[in-house]
């Protein structure tokens, strides 16, 4: 995602790959899995044979009770692109059609200096001048609303890479958090931001230092990482900056994958709701994996609890990636089925159609591409029902705690009879494409594999012969 490069005083349509919504990076592709097993389906089969009993209740039982409405404090927030003219009514939870918006972005200057400017075009103080955005947040609180601000992006440079020490990204960060009072502070890096280890190392410390002092002043400060994926999940830049985040003492709130762009990571038989959900099942297991090496055990549920998910809604920057309305239901049905912990998308800018003279495959700073009416997308994603602000907390450790590799642990003996797949065998030789089940999960090999545990540790998941696709 990206502050709109234009002039904000007059936005024009951005062809694909621009700038527009996320200008995306040059893509490794991976294979991907061409079928998966519906989750819904296996759902539907445990509950005929039972349910599977998870900590004293069952899976099927629990499944359900979110299936309705999801976790109790996740939350949905659009993405705003707080510079772009004419400008959306975020401060108007009606007309906006939800109370919680994501500001973006918050970036250095022009120049590369350390200042923070929204989208390079004016600092704090201009932009409550020429975008009346200071009174603008307090009429959103004043009518029960709150607002995120996001740093980064994919266009302009990020302030962690502009600021050359610790103390004066640390101040950068503080200045934009004291001004606009926030209690959650959203970090979008992609490009040099993502891939730069001193500005990795830098943020850290500097987000580190905000949490503890913002915990002492009895005002808790929630931290999102937000990052691209693919299909095979997070990039190994991504998966890295979760882990010196963390390393540095960071209490992330969670881990929002950008659901987007995909390219040809995307194989032309998958569709994007396929790409969606392989994404985030990779997602949610990386970010496991990361807070195990950290020596911080967490369960399913807190696991999924740190998940988010943001698409670009209707057409995205990469010609073939469009996400549909109908994409966006299954979406919100995954992140209540699951327990994520947010979703958001880019943008509520777009949420609204084209005019009949815009080529809809041209991408728009101000819609779609897609068949809807005004803020469809923002009723169908904005069905969660917490507030933004409230922080995950710390995961649990020590024996009793459930930890995950690939795939959910889980009653180590399987049920032959019961199993929708047969259940993996050490001595057996695999080919690609045949499933398996292994510890009340179920797997799919991606090549031939003989041996290999399907849920054995490894620190990518493209290293693993196997694919997990769900319990």
């Amino acid at each position: 995602m990206t502050a709109t490069p234009e002039n904000p005083i007059d936005p024009q349509p951005v062809s694909p790959g621009s700038g527009d919504g996320r200008s995306p990076e040059p893509i490794t592709t991976r294979s991907t899995t061409r079928r998966r097993l519906s989750f819904v389906r296996v759902l539907i089969a445990l509950l005929l044979v039972g349910g599977v009993v998870l900590g004293g209740i069952t899976l099927g039982q629990a499944a359900v009770q979110r299936s309705a409405t999801g976790r109790p404090d996740a939350w949905f927030a659009p993405y705003v692109d707080a510079t772009l003219v004419p400008t959306f009514p975020f401060e108007d939870p009606v007309e906006a059609g939800t109370k919680d918006s994501i500001l973006s972005f918050v970036v250095a200057e022009r120049d590369g200096g350390c200042t923070p400017t929204w989208g390079t075009y004016v600092d704090l103080e201009g932009a409550a001048t020429s975008f009346d955005l200071d009174r603008r947040i307090a009429r959103l609180r004043a009518a029960g609303g709150d607002a995120i601000v996001s740093f980064g992006g994919a266009t302009n440079t990020e302030l962690a890479v502009a600021c050359s020490t610790t103390d004066e990204l640390t101040a950068a960060y503080r200045s934009v958090v004291d001004r606009y009072q926030l209690s959650t502070i959203d970090l979008d890096l992609e490009g040099v931001a993502l891939r730069d280890t001193g500005a990795a190392d830098r943020r850290a410390q500097a987000v580190a230092t905000l949490q503890r002092d913002a915990a002492a002043a009895g005002h808790p400060l929630a931290v999102w990482l937000t990052l691209p994926v693919d299909p095979n999940g997070l990039t190994a830049e991504g998966t890295a900056v979760v882990g010196r985040m963390l390393a540095a003492g960071v209490d992330l709130a969670g881990v929002n994958a950008m659901i987007m762009d995909y390219g040809g990571s995307r194989s032309a038989d998958q569709s994007m709701a396929d790409a969606n959900t392989a994404a985030l099942l990779a997602t949610s297991t990386q970010v496991a994996a990361a807070y195990l090496a950290t020596g911080r055990a967490l369960t399913d549920e807190q696991v999924w609890a740190r998940i988010g998910a943001t698409p670009m809604i209707g057409q995205n920057d990469t010609p073939a990636d469009h996400f549909t309305l109908d994409d966006a239901a299954a979406l919100a049905s995954f992140a209540k089925v699951h327990g994520l912990g947010r979703l958001s998308m880019w943008s509520a800018n777009r949420d609204a159609p084209c005019g009949k003279q815009m080529d809809p495959h041209v991408v728009s700073t101000t819609c779609s591409g897609e068949e809807q009416g005004p803020l469809d997308y923002t009723r169908v994603l904005g069905t969660l029902t917490g507030r933004t602000g409230a922080a995950v907390g710390p995961g649990t450790t020590g024996p009793a705690a459930a930890t995950r590799q690939i795939g959910t642990t889980g009653p180590a003996t399987d049920d032959a009879e019961s199993s929708p797949y047969p259940i993996w065998q050490t001595d057996r030789v695999y080919d690609a494409g045949q499933k398996v089940v292994w510890h009340r999960n179920v797997y799919v090999a991606k090549w031939w594999t003989q041996g290999d545990t399907p849920d054995r540790a490894v620190e990518h998941l493209w290293d693993s012969p196997w694919r997990y696709l769900g319990p």
